[in-house]
């Protein structure tokens, strides 16, 4: 019965994630969610507080983060994450505004985004926010923004 359980549990908890989104969503209220799950906390979290021996070590929104983590005990934290589902192209834009290109909406994840870029098979994507354009995002400032951090050093890009 246990195993049955277990299996299961990602299913319940992805569906428990999606009901509490949208209760947050219609009641427009703050929402204090204490979780050990990293995956769970970026998902369904607009602001994030990492905390290690009761002390916070870091607190930002989960892109600043996954992009600028502040110590060592962070980036290991967030070593294996799927950064392409959490990353938003917004993020890691330029201001440089091309004048042709697939269009990416600003909030979109990497993940979609490399699609559009893949499908398109181009290296520059115009960046836009209701139907505005406000910048671009190159393709390999994307994949930079999605690889892990080095194994050998620890260290991953920063930024900002």
């Amino acid at each position: 019965m246990d195993e049955a359980f277990s299996a299961l549990d990602p299913l319940t908890n992805h569906c428990m994630q999606d009901v509490l989104l949208r209760v947050q969503e219609e009641l427009h209220k703050t929402i204090v969610f204490i979780t050990h799950d990293l995956d769970e906390a970026l998902r369904i979290g607009e602001n994030i507080a990492i905390l290690r021996d009761g002390l916070v070590v870091q607190k930002g929104t989960p892109q600043e983060i996954v992009l600028n983590p502040a110590d060592k005990y962070v980036t290991d934290f967030i070593k294996d994450i799927n950064r392409g589902r959490v990353v938003q192209v917004s993020s890691i834009m330029d201001s440089k505004k091309l004048k042709n290109g697939p269009e990416i909406e600003s909030n979109m994840i990497l993940e979609d985004a490399l699609q559009i870029i893949s499908n398109a098979e181009v290296s520059e994507a115009i960046v836009t926010e209701n139907g505005k354009n406000i910048g671009s995002v190159k393709l390999g400032r994307m994949i930079s923004a999605i690889a892990r951090p080095s194994e050998k050093t620890g260290q991953i890009t920063n930024y900002r």
